[in-house]
């Protein structure tokens, strides 16, 4: 058997006793050390939800905010188009309608005037040239201004039809159209700003109900939050 030499010398012994105290030493400044690291990571973790939590509360209140404004632009914007609806209605039926109205009957009379004075003068003048008899000359001066004025006459006659079918056309379809047109332009921007006013309404109503869902979010992890922060100090009560 081999004996175990009991005999260390003195420096043997004394460098195991340091390396054992040095050992334990290091051990309890690196779990220190460790320790700090951790707490100093889990502050800045939670400083970051609370961060993350603060910026999805106010997205919340923008996007809630920004649908409120949209709706209100389309209300004015629908406000607008009725204000210029009812103005359009209104010079069209005090203004547009009668005046082009009259124009056109006033078209009508002058083609009738003129086609009168037309058949006038055409008439005074074959009673003048049916004085002259048989003189060839003025019967071939006659025929050339009578066949002329006749020509007048003709056209006149056409120009005066033209006007008083236009004048039918004004007041039996152009302007019932036109006037039918404008009042559904009007009801259509009476329905725009109703409906607007609802969707306003409407995005008040989201935007409040978005904003307490966020809210309660929010609140929820500041709860769990320090629900955590609170296991964590009993844990570290606990330890102690």
């Amino acid at each position: 058997m081999f004996k175990l030499n009991t005999s260390l010398s003195p420096v043997i012994a004394i460098s195991c006793i340091l390396s054992s105290g040095c050992a334990v030493s290091l051990g309890v400044e690196v779990g220190e050390e460790h320790s700090e690291w951790e707490e100093e990571h889990e502050h800045e973790d939670e400083r970051d939800e609370d961060d993350s939590a603060e910026l999805k509360f106010r997205i919340a209140e923008l996007e809630a905010e920004s649908s409120i404004r949209e709706a209100e632009a389309s209300l004015r914007g629908a406000e607008a188009e009725l204000m210029q609806a009812q103005k359009a209605l209104e010079v069209f039926v005090e203004g547009g309608a009668p005046d082009r109205l009259r124009e056109a009957e006033l078209d009508v009379e002058r083609s009738r005037v003129q086609l009168d004075e037309q058949r006038a003068t055409l008439a005074q003048l074959e009673s003048d040239y049916s004085r002259y008899g048989d003189d060839e000359l003025a019967k071939q001066t006659a025929d050339i201004v009578l066949n002329r004025h006749r020509a007048r006459v003709r056209f006149q006659e056409v120009e005066l039809g033209l006007a008083e079918r236009a004048l039918e056309r004004m007041r039996e379809m152009e302007l019932p159209m036109e006037s039918a047109e404008l009042e559904a332009a009007l009801e259509s921007a009476e329905a725009a700003v109703e409906g607007a006013h609802m969707a306003l309404e409407v995005a008040h109503i989201q935007s409040e109900l978005d904003m307490r869902q966020a809210e309660e979010e929010f609140e929820g992890e500041h709860e769990e939050h320090d629900e955590d922060h609170g296991d964590e100090e009993d844990h570290e009560g606990d330890h102690e």
